[in-house]
């Protein structure tokens, strides 16, 4: 019994001999205090990452303006495992964001690189991320998207022509649903049909999701060890139920044509196996990233438009102006799209109130002098952008919902006001475009054939993305003819 004890009392000695070295070795020197901005560490190992996920999942989250207002638009923290400064100022994100390459690479943590792929997009920098940005525009250009349209807009009709009937339905499952099917249409042709792959496939990017923003804790039954199983799912299906299956004459396939651009590129240590694992991990953040955030516009749009009945009456006339246009209800046309002035107005006012990426992040390369303040080499930078967008010097009553403070812009462009949705810099989205236009589709098709009322309470939450508790719960019924607008909108 004695002996027991002894040994119980060793186990605890030298487990907290370990915590104190690793405490020690972990937490940045007290001497750097000087160089940096105010701020906390928070807790030992863990930092302030809890309470920033526990801020986030709450309706009206106040981690990042509690700390704006102690410590200024600058702070420090320690957050996902890593140090950081954190700056919550429009005008200092595009700052950084800008120096891309230069004074800083792209940073995002651990649980990020694992899940998605040590050769995503978002890891990627100096030629490697060069390479690739150069295909991602190609693959994503005007022109391409312009011939695209079709497509979109008859993945919109086939997923709203089932609404009706439903009645009563999830806007969340349904644009999940919806954004997903364009995305992998575009990357991968026509060979993902409706059905269990794709039910599958959806399945686990949810969970893929929930990884990427989980503490990077590789053990039996926490989100990050799920994140990493179904990402080898994803793969597994997409290799053996997609990518296998003949190619449709005439369609592109993302998986052969990014391999078969980098093998062109020939980088140094590019084995064929390697070549694989960089094209699976392409595809993978292309199909996370292209129906994400469009995913959670139309989601949060419909959810707006249904609160304010004066933006979906202008909404209404201008597409139904767009219908009434078009010779027996023809196709809608690129030039259809970039008429939607209103509409736009609407999915960025969304985007900047409920983007699904709430910060960007970014390492220094060098110590770099900002603000008055030193952000010290391998450190990284946390952009919040979510504090950007609510910022009340550039948005009169930041909260409310007001889509025509961004109609100056279009006539305009010296008064845009900053929107940080798609980043910014050399990494800005050039899937931007792609996002936009399936999201005026949807809503072009949703104003003028469907009245939607929400069914009961929702509580949003921002936590790993932005949604509603109940999945936003929506009644449909398919418009009657007689009740359209007759307010034309001049063009």
């Amino acid at each position: 019994m004695e002996m027991k004890m002894v040994l119980q009392g060793l186990e605890t000695a030298a487990f907290l001999c370990v915590s104190v070295v690793l405490v020690w070795h972990l937490w940045p020197a007290r001497k750097e205090d000087k160089r940096l901005p105010g701020g906390s560490y928070g807790a030992p190992l863990v930092g302030e990452t809890l309470k920033y996920m526990g801020s986030m999942k709450t309706s009206a989250p106040a981690f990042m303006a509690e700390r704006k207002r102690k410590f200024g638009e600058m702070f420090k923290s320690k957050l996902m495992g890593a140090f950081c400064i954190v700056t919550t100022k429009a005008d200092t994100i595009k700052w950084v964001l800008a120096r891309e390459g230069k004074q800083f690479v792209t940073g995002y943590p651990k649980s990020f690189r694992k899940v998605l792929g040590e050769y995503t997009a978002l890891s990627l920098h100096g030629e490697q991320w060069k390479s690739t940005r150069r295909f991602l525009v190609n693959a994503l250009r005007v022109e391409l998207l312009k011939d695209r349209i079709p497509m979109i807009e008859a993945r919109v009709v086939e997923n709203l022509s089932s609404w009706a009937s439903k009645g009563t339905l999830s806007i969340r499952e349904e644009t999940k649903t919806l954004a997903f099917n364009v995305v992998a249409q575009y990357l991968l042709g026509s060979r993902l049909k409706a059905g269990p792959v794709n039910d599958a496939l959806r399945s686990d990017f949810y969970t893929l999701t929930e990884g990427m923003f989980a503490l990077p804790i590789n053990l039996p039954g926490t989100n990050f060890r799920k994140g990493l199983e179904a990402r080898a799912r994803i793969v597994e299906t997409l290799e053996r139920d997609v990518v296998s299956q003949p190619r449709p004459e005439g369609e592109e396939d993302q998986y052969a044509d990014y391999m078969e651009y980098m093998r062109k590129e020939n980088l140094p240590g590019t084995t064929e196996e390697l070549l694989l694992e960089k094209t699976r991990c392409h595809v993978l953040g292309m199909l996370f990233a292209g129906h994400e955030t469009a995913a959670s516009a139309m989601l949060f749009a419909v959810k707006y438009i249904m609160d304010n009945p004066r933006v979906l009456s202008e909404l209404r006339a201008e597409h139904e102006n767009i219908q009434t246009s078009k010779f027996e209800g023809g196709s809608l046309t690129w030039d259809d799209y970039k008429n939607m002035r209103f509409t736009q107005s609407v999915i960025t006012e969304t985007l900047r109130l409920a983007n699904p990426v709430t910060l960007l992040w970014r390492e220094a390369t060098e110590d770099v002098q900002l603000n008055g303040f030193v952000i010290p080499k391998g450190w990284k930078t946390v952009c919040a952008i979510r504090e950007a967008h609510y910022d009340p010097a550039y948005y009169e009553r930041p909260s409310e919902f007001n889509p025509w403070r961004h109609q100056q812009e279009v006539m305009n462009p010296a008064k845009k006001l900053p929107l940080l949705a798609f980043g910014g810099g050399p990494r800005y989205c050039p899937g931007m475009e792609l996002a936009r236009a399936e999201i005026c589709i949807f809503l072009h098709h949703l104003v003028t054939k469907f009245d939607f009322e929400q069914c009961g309470p929702e509580t949003v939450t921002f936590f790993p993305v932005p949604k509603f508790s109940n999945g936003l719960q929506v009644r449909v019924s398919e418009r009657d003819p007689a009740t359209k607008i007759k307010l034309k909108i001049l063009a």
